[in-house]
C-alpha cells in the first residue's frame, strides 16, 4: 500500500505540472514520439483490462532470432551487450541504487510501423524495459493507454536475443480517421504486484506524445498497398503491391524453385508441402529469417549485402531440415545451412575460409560459441559453424552427420556444448574437445590464400559497420532486437507497412548507397576500395552524422541532386567526377539508370 500511495502522489504532482510543460525539445526519431509528463490518470483506470478481441494483442512473441534461422524452442535465450538504441541503461537513474530496480525510460518504447505513424495504421507497441535478472519477465505486466484509454496490456513476452526484456502488443491502436498528437502512457506493474525488485514506483511510468500524420505521397500509397500471392512449383510467394518484389516476381519465382531444389537435394529430403515465402521491402537483420515460413528482404538498396540467391538457399534449408530434425540446436542449424548453401554470403571453399578465420586470430572456442551462439560476431559464428559441419560431413559422411544432427537436443546435456559433446562421442567416437583439436589441426596445415584473408577481414568489417549504421539510423532492423511479426498474422491483422516502411531520410539514403557500394567492391574482390568506402561511412557514424571527407560529400550531393528531380537513389557507382546510378521515381517502381557528373561543387544529371 505504501508503494501504491507513492504512485498516486507522483501522478498528482506530475498532473499539476503538466500544464507548464516546455516545448521545443528535439523529437526522438523512433516511433514519432515526444516525452511528456507522467500520466494524471487515476491508478484504478490503469489496471489490466480486457483488450479489443478483433485483433490479437500480445499473443505472438517471435521465437525466431532475426538472423537467418528460427531459434529452436529448446535453446536458452543468449545474453549480449545491450544495444544503445533499444535498451534502457539503469545506471542513468538519478539514484545509483536504482540499477537493480524495474524501470522504464521513454527511449524504451517503439511504435510500429516506423519511423512515422500515419492515419490508418494499426499501431504495435514494443517496450524494452529494464527488468532485473532477479525477476522473471513473465511476471512483469504493462498497461498501455492512449489519451487515458487503455488499448493494450498484459505480461512481457521474453528476453530477446540481446538479453533485453521485451513486450510486444500487436496492432492495438487503430488510427483510422485520427491526426495530430496523442498522449501514450505505459505503466509497468500497474497492480503493484511486484514488491521485491521494484522498490521505486516512480520509474515505472512514461508518457509521450505520439504524432499521427496525415498520409500523403508515398505514405498514402503504402496505406493503399495490398498483399499479392502467386504459386510456383516449390512455394506460395507473398509480396506487397507497389514494391520491388512485386515488380520482379517473374524473376523471383524461378529463383525460389532453384534455391529450394538445391536445399532439398543437399539435405536429401522431399519437401512435405509448399513453402510460404514473404518478400518484404525493407532490410531486417542480415536479410531474412525463417520459422514456419520464410521472410526475405528484397529491396533495391540492399545494404545488408551478400548474395541474394545464397540467402534464399540458406533460409530454405532452415525450413526443410525441420522435417528430420525438429529439435536441432542453433549452432548446428546455422552451420548446416551454410554447408547446404556452399558458403555464407557467396559460394566459397569453407575449409579455406575457416583456415583464414584461424589465421586472422578470430577463431572462437567451440564450447563458448555453441553455448551462446547468436551474440558472437555474426560472420565469425556462422562461418565457424559451417566449417565444423563441413569437417564432420567429410569425416563420417552425410548419413552419419544427419543422424548426429537429428539426435542432438538441448536436453542431452547440462549445456548445449555438453549436448553436442555427448552425441559426438556416440556418432564419431570422439569428444567435442578431441574433434576441435582434430579440426583446428587440419586447418593449421592448410595453405591460406592471402586473398581469402583479405576477403574475410573486409567482410567482418563491412558487417560491423552496417550493424553500427542500423543501431544509429535504422534501429528496428538490428537483428538482436528487431520485432519480427509472423507474416501470416500481419496479412490478417496488421499493416503491410509493418514489413515495408523504413527510415528514408537523406542520411539513410546516403549511408545505404555507400554501404551498397562497399559490398559491391567487396564481392568483386576490390578490398582496397571497399575499405576506403567503409572508412568514409565510419567517419560519418563516429561524428554524429557529419559529412566530413570528400567521398562522403560527393555521395551526399549526388543524393541531393537526384532528389531535386524526385529520384530515390538505390545504387551509386562513383567513378571520379562521374557517377552511374540506379534510381526509382515514385510512384513508378521501375529502375532507371542515371548518369551524373560533378561540375564545380555540385552534381548534375546528364541522362535519365
Amino acid at each position: 500500500m505504501q508503494k501504491l500511495a507513492l504512485v498516486i502522489l507522483a501522478i498528482i504532482v506530475f498532473g499539476l505540472t503538466a500544464c507548464n510543460r516546455q516545448t521545443g525539445a528535439a523529437e526522438p526519431t523512433a516511433g514519432s514520439v515526444l516525452p511528456t509528463d507522467p500520466p494524471s490518470t487515476d491508478p484504478a483506470t490503469i489496471a489490466i483490462q480486457p483488450t479489443d478481441t478483433t485483433a490479437p494483442t500480445n499473443t505472438f512473441a517471435p521465437t525466431e532470432p532475426p538472423t537467418d534461422i528460427p531459434a529452436p524452442a529448446t535453446d536458452p535465450s543468449p545474453t549480449a551487450e545491450p544495444s544503445p538504441t533499444a535498451v534502457a541503461d539503469p545506471t542513468d537513474a538519478a539514484d545509483p541504487t536504482d540499477a537493480a530496480d524495474l524501470s522504464l525510460n521513454y527511449t524504451d518504447l517503439v511504435l510500429h510501423p516506423v519511423p512515422k505513424i500515419y492515419a490508418g495504421d494499426k499501431v504495435t507497441f514494443q517496450i524494452l524495459p529494464y527488468v532485473p535478472e532477479s525477476l522473471s519477465v513473465y511476471d512483469v505486466t504493462a498497461a498501455i493507454l492512449v489519451d487515458g484509454v487503455q488499448v493494450a496490456g498484459g505480461p512481457l513476452d521474453r528476453r530477446n536475443w540481446n538479453g533485453q526484456a521485451e513486450g510486444v502488443y500487436e496492432w492495438a491502436w487503430d488510427t483510422t480517421g485520427l491526426s495530430g498528437d496523442y498522449r501514450v502512457e505505459v505503466v509497468l506493474d500497474p497492480a503493484d504486484a511486484i514488491q521485491v525488485g521494484d522498490e521505486d514506483p516512480l520509474n515505472n511510468t512514461i508518457s509521450l506524445l505520439a504524432t499521427v500524420h496525415v498520409p500523403t505521397g508515398q505514405a498514402a500509397r503504402d496505406l493503399e498497398a495490398t498483399w499479392e500471392t502467386m504459386e510456383n512449383n516449390c512455394c506460395v510467394i507473398h509480396v506487397v503491391s507497389g514494391t520491388a518484389a512485386a515488380r520482379d516476381i517473374g524473376t523471383l519465382a524461378p529463383m525460389m524453385d532453384q534455391a529450394v531444389g538445391q536445399a532439398a537435394n543437399r539435405l536429401g529430403v522431399v519437401p512435405s508441402q509448399k513453402l510460404h515465402v514473404y518478400f518484404i521491402d525493407r532490410v531486417v537483420g542480415q536479410g531474412g529469417f525463417a520459422g514456419t515460413d520464410m521472410v526475405v528482404s528484397y529491396v533495391d538498396r540492399r545494404y545488408a549485402g551478400g548474395g541474394f540467391y545464397e540467402l534464399l538457399v540458406h533460409e530454405a534449408s532452415h525450413i526443410l531440415d525441420q522435417q528430420f530434425a525438429p529439435q536441432r540446436i542453433s549452432f548446428l542449424a546455422e552451420g548446416l545451412a551454410v554447408w547446404v548453401t556452399g558458403g555464407h554470403y557467396k559460394t566459397e571453399d569453407l575449409t579455406q575460409r575457416s583456415a583464414a578465420l584461424l589465421a586472422l586470430g578470430k577463431y572462437v572456442p567451440l564450447t563458448e560459441l555453441i553455448n551462446d551462439f547468436y551474440p558472437v560476431q555474426h560472420e565469425i559464428g556462422y562461418l565457424e559453424a559451417g566449417g565444423l559441419v563441413t569437417y564432420l560431413v567429410e569425416r563420417g559422411g552425410w548419413n552419419t552427420f544427419k543422424s548426429f544432427y537429428s539426435d542432438v537436443s538441448a536436453d542431452d546435456g547440462p549445456t548445449l556444448a555438453g549436448a553436442v559433446d555427448v552425441n559426438l562421442q556416440r556418432y564419431y567416437g570422439a569428444s567435442l574437445a578431441q574433434i576441435e583439436a582434430e579440426w583446428t589441426g587440419k586447418l593449421q596445415s592448410v595453405v591460406v590464400d592471402p586473398a581469402a584473408i583479405d576477403d574475410l577481414r573486409t567482410t567482418i568489417r563491412y558487417y560491423d559497420v552496417a550493424r553500427r549504421y542500423q543501431e544509429l539510423y535504422d534501429p528496428t532492423a538490428h537483428y538482436l532486437s528487431a520485432w519480427l511479426p509472423h507474416p501470416t498474422q500481419v496479412r490478417e491483422f496488421g499493416n503491410p507497412a509493418d514489413l515495408t516502411r523504413r527510415p528514408e531520410e537523406e542520411i539513410n539514403i546516403t549511408l545505404e548507397v555507400m554501404l551498397t557500394a562497399a559490398d559491391t567492391a567487396l564481392r568483386g574482390g576490390d578490398y582496397g576500395r571497399a575499405n576506403v568506402i567503409l572508412d568514409s561511412v565510419s567517419n560519418i557514424l563516429n561524428n554524429n552524422g557529419a559529412i566530413i571527407d570528400p567521398m562522403a560529400t560527393s555521395y551526399l550531393r549526388i543524393v541531393q541532386a537526384a532528389t531535386e528531380f524526385d529520384y530515390e537513389l538505390q545504387t551509386v557507382d562513383l567513378q571520379g567526377n562521374t557517377a552511374y546510378a540506379m534510381a526509382t521515381q515514385a510512384p513508378d517502381i521501375r529502375l532507371k539508370r542515371l548518369v551524373m557528373e560533378m561540375r564545380g561543387p555540385n552534381w548534375v544529371i546528364l541522362s535519365h
